[in-house]
């Protein structure tokens, strides 16, 4: 199957049509925008829009910013059946943003507030001794351009956080990605000591990412060049993503949403994939992407999920969904998937909570109070377990032993309230783990943590 333009796409499997709207919806209102208030602030610059619109047949649609003067001030979006995604590249300040499709058109004004955290995730390619940041790619004439591949995919992944944790009621919290002056997030080629083809040495990282792009306060998403490994793992502010799998990924924001349509084949037995068998260009990207913000997770500290869309378990193979309208065609279906919201990788409830109270999570700078640890106590005579913070409790979980296989189960504490001191869990919550083992594991909101592998004795 050779590449397909969205319309094409849609079109080749049936899916749209030219037929004529009846008169009742050519009389419908205005496209709406469904997902952000107009005049609403928000804290990272790649926001994706959605919304409705009264033309079912319509394929696509048109943003833009007429606040931007940046290559990114037009970008196109997908519409499928009435809904439309698109994203946006906003400055600093208000945004006026027009989105039009066909006759149509509405109108949205964003107001982007950069993060003040000084807290951030940093996007790294890692080479070999030679310098070499080339890849092997089925593209002809691939402009190789890795900068452009990892800043790109940093804005995906700090805009589906955000909407991701909007929608577990934490508003749109996310990580901070450092910006250069033109809005493309910083990306840093780190040449290592290693020679080509030895493969994954994490201590050769480590030491020339401490020589050559250290900075306080700052987790690290790695991208191994060629030679260097493949390998996804994360831990101790790394998480670490071989990169013989990137040709796949967008060079810039604009060829984002298309990349995610992207039904090309890949030759297995030439080219490198991770697409869960489905060996196409969107479904590598989906993947291969999602599983760099996994990662990222382990690094913030995020156990793994029993929640199988969640990211923190196998939601990484359908990242791609959050920014379509429906999954093209792949080796492993022949078919145009649709699929509803519920279908779409997300954080589960528990993952939410406990990405909420990350230190990297908050927007702005201000002040923390360290070293006040949460306690947990079992009284054994009202068999309840009382979990307590001077500062206030942010995140109360039960999980299995080490969390394995993952995280299933949080105790209620609303966001929008202020923070308690204190928690009672009580036998019937931990009834869920029919008398076997289990853990408690507490964070308040300061990011101070506890875990107690055996909770039911008496301290």
């Amino acid at each position: 199957m050779n590449r397909h333009t969205v319309r094409n796409l849609l079109f080749a499997t049936g899916l749209l049509s030219l037929a004529v709207l009846p008169a009742s919806a050519q009389l419908a209102p205005a496209m709406t925008v469904d997902n952000f208030k107009n005049g609403e602030s928000i804290q990272y610059s790649a926001p994706l829009i959605a919304g409705t619109l009264p033309d079912a047949a319509a394929d696509s649609v048109t943003l833009i910013n007429a606040s931007s003067k940046r290559p990114t001030l037009q970008m196109k979006g997908l519409a499928y059946k009435g809904k439309f995604k698109v994203l946006a590249d906003l400055v600093p300040g208000v945004n006026d943003l027009t989105i039009t499709s066909g006759t149509k058109t509405t109108k949205l004004k964003l107001n982007f507030v950069p993060q003040t955290s000084c807290r951030a995730v940093r996007a790294i390619y890692y080479t070999n001794n030679t310098g070499d940041a080339g890849f092997l790619s089925p593209i002809p004439n691939d402009k190789q351009d890795v900068v452009g591949k990892l800043g790109t995919a940093m804005l995906l992944l700090q805009s589906f956080t955000a909407d991701r944790m909007n929608a577990q009621g934490y508003g749109r919290k996310t990580f901070n990605v450092e910006l250069e002056p033109d809005g493309r997030p910083k990306v840093f080629i780190v040449k290592g000591d290693q020679a080509p083809d030895t493969g994954f040495n994490g201590g050769l990282v480590d030491r020339a990412i401490g020589q050559q792009a250290a900075r306080p306060h700052t987790q690290y998403l790695i991208v191994l060049g060629r030679g260097c490994g493949y390998t996804a793992v994360g831990g101790n502010g790394k998480a670490f993503m071989g990169g013989s799998t990137i040709y796949t990924w967008p060079d810039t924001l604009q060829q984002a949403q298309a990349s995610f349509m992207d039904a090309t084949p890949i030759d297995t037995g030439k080219f490198h994939v991770d697409a869960v068998g489905r060996d196409v260009f969107w479904a590598n990207t989906s993947t291969t992407m999602g599983a760099c913000l996994h990662e990222i997770g382990h690094s913030f500290g995020l156990p793994h999920s029993m929640d199988g869309l969640c990211i923190m378990t196998r939601g990484i193979d359908h990242f791609n969904r959050f920014f379509t309208v429906v999954e093209p065609p792949s080796k492993a279906n022949s078919k145009i998937t649709e699929f509803k919201d519920s279908d779409i990788a997300r954080f589960c409830k528990v993952t939410a909570n406990n990405l909420a109270v990350s230190r990297y999570m908050a927007l702005n700078e201000r002040e923390y109070i360290s070293g006040k640890t949460p306690t947990i106590k079992f009284d054994p005579v009202k068999k309840e377990i009382t979990v307590s913070s001077e500062v206030g409790l942010g995140f109360v979980a039960l999980d299995p032993p080490y969390g394995n296989p993952g995280a299933d189960f949080c105790m209620p504490i609303d966001p929008s309230k202020p923070a308690p001191k204190q928690v009672i869990i009580t036998e019937k919550d931990w009834a869920r783990f029919g008398g076997k083992p289990f853990q408690v594991r507490v964070s308040d909101i300061d990011s101070n943590g506890n875990v107690d592998r055996d909770p039911l004795k008496p301290k």
